[in-house]
């Protein structure tokens, strides 16, 4: 067996693979793919994926894209035990893929604030009109976290990983208003305390944060 990784750690799904492989003990060749420099564009990684996108993986001849896709392909494959981040019960599954549907949405909400593409590239700001987009979404997480401990169970799964991902980009441009959500808060505490979350996200979270407020001086 040999997985193979494409990514950058700036890209939030990319470290959501990460996550998922360091939580599933599963060894891996890393791939940097320079997407400041267009590498995601040359033929050479074209061929591995034509969307042109990170986060790819490559398990001996099968390669899969999509973030959450790759996710929930490598606990298919590899995942053993009972406490499953991708449960195999129908109904639970239901309910992990639904809130993996909904993290794309919640991820565009709080986008169209951070701005990351206009800040970097374009000399722009985070969108203030659109503060009430977060809060919105926050409160969506709220809503989930009053019924469960974690986003989509008692238990930590995929959704927990895909729902944190958006919510870490928030420190980009400083936004810290969650004295209203106070579940959302101890949630996500519990997600940055788990053993792997550092080694998969510190480095991509603090370079980023580093360029996109080098960004907004200039």
């Amino acid at each position: 067996m040999v997985l193979k990784l494409y990514y950058i750690h700036q890209s939030p799904p990319s470290r959501m693979v990460v996550m998922t492989l360091k939580a599933l003990g599963l060894d891996y060749e890393e791939v940097i793919v320079n997407l400041f420099e267009g590498e995601h564009k040359k033929p050479e990684f074209l061929k591995i994926n034509s969307r042109g996108k990170v986060p790819c993986l490559s398990d001996d001849n099968y390669v899969i894209a999509e973030s959450r896709a790759i996710c929930s392909y490598l606990c298919n494959q590899y995942e053993k035990g009972d406490n499953r981040l991708y449960p195999t019960d129908p109904k639970q599954r239901g309910q992990v893929d639904q809130i993996l549907y909904v993290s794309e949405n919640t991820n565009d909400m709080m986008m169209a604030y951070i701005n990351v593409g206009g800040v970097l590239f374009r000399g722009e700001k985070p969108v203030e009109e659109k503060i009430g987009e977060v809060k919105k979404a926050l409160d969506l997480y709220e809503g989930y976290l009053s019924k469960t401990g974690y986003i989509a169970s008692d238990g930590l799964t995929l959704a927990d990983f895909f729902m944190a991902s958006p919510l870490l980009m928030l420190d980009l441009p400083g936004y810290d208003d969650f004295k209203d959500y106070p579940k959302t808060t101890a949630w996500l505490a519990k997600i940055k305390a788990l053993p792997y979350f550092d080694e998969s996200n510190k480095e991509g979270l603090t370079k980023m944060k580093e360029m996109y407020q080098n960004a907004l001086k200039k």
